[in-house]
């Protein structure tokens, strides 16, 4: 595990706070969450599925990837399931696995460094890591030594953060409460 990924395995009330709890399979180490989806109508909900997001920092690289490709099952209700795998490189595309030609849904894998320009599929995610990041180097009073950028319009943004185009309104106040002092 690289050092400065280290940082997220100790940070468990940022994740807590952002809906993320601790996660271990396969040989991988990170995070997870569910998302619920529900499709209401006039008489109510008619539909509900789930989306699973895995954030992984401890892995071994290309064969985790194999393995996860190989032995990964779909869930009931769970129509996609995205990790993303923290590393040295960042992937200029995602590899996406169906099970049973999508109808029980599908996995998404994705390789990140930190710092590049995410996926559009895992900004969200990589927003998340970054600001864990962010929030692990300010309690240890160290820093990312990664780069905030402008976003179009002249207001500050975090590269690849899926707000970063709605000049500067967060759509998740509660993770910029970390960053007053």
């Amino acid at each position: 595990m690289e050092e400065r990924y280290e940082k997220l395995s100790r940070i468990d009330d940022y994740w807590a706070e952002v809906g993320f709890e601790p996660w271990r399979g396969l040989g991988l180490t990170g995070v997870y969450r569910r998302v619920t989806f529900r499709k209401g109508a006039l008489l109510g909900e008619v539909a509900r599925y789930y989306a699973d997001d895995y954030i992984i920092w401890e892995h071994e690289g290309e064969r985790s990837v194999e393995r996860i490709l190989r032995e990964w099952k779909g869930l009931p209700e769970v129509m996609a399931h995205r990790v993303l795998l923290l590393g040295d490189e960042t992937w200029p595309k995602h590899l996406q696995k169906s099970f049973r030609w999508g109808f029980r849904g599908w996995l998404e894998i994705y390789s990140l460094r930190l710092g590049d320009y995410p996926h559009k599929r895992f900004a969200d995610l990589a927003y998340w890591t970054l600001m864990g990041l962010d929030f692990a180097s300010k309690i240890s009073g160290g820093g990312t030594g990664l780069e905030v950028v402008p976003a179009p319009g002249g207001e500050a943004g975090v590269k690849g953060h899926p707000d970063s185009r709605t000049k500067g309104t967060p759509i998740f106040p509660q993770v910029y409460a970390f960053n007053r002092d």
